[in-house]
């Protein structure tokens, strides 16, 4: 969709978390006339971004599907990281 085809509404739709619709149309109601635009923009963006993450989820896990459960090159396993950090 390009930028001149979002509305609102479309936005809050493509929000996949009511948490983030809730916020999205906070700061909607709460920001002025002229600052709209901006923040349209921001949350185009996310969702943009979320849309990215997704494709590249879906894609390191065909790839471990199809390796064994290996995680490609280019990704390091910070599972054991993580662990520890919530553990401390």
């Amino acid at each position: 969709m390009g930028n001149a085809d979002w509305t609102p509404d479309s936005i809050a739709h493509a929000l996949p978390d009511a948490g983030m619709r809730q916020e999205f149309w906070r700061q909607f109601n709460l920001t002025p006339l002229d600052g709209l635009k901006a923040l349209g923009e921001k949350w185009v963006k996310a969702i943009e971004d979320l849309e990215g993450a997704v494709e590249r989820g879906r894609a390191v896990r065909a790839f471990q599907q199809q390796n064994g459960g290996e995680l490609p090159a280019e990704y390091s396993d910070v599972t054991d990281l993580i662990v520890e950090s919530r553990a401390a």
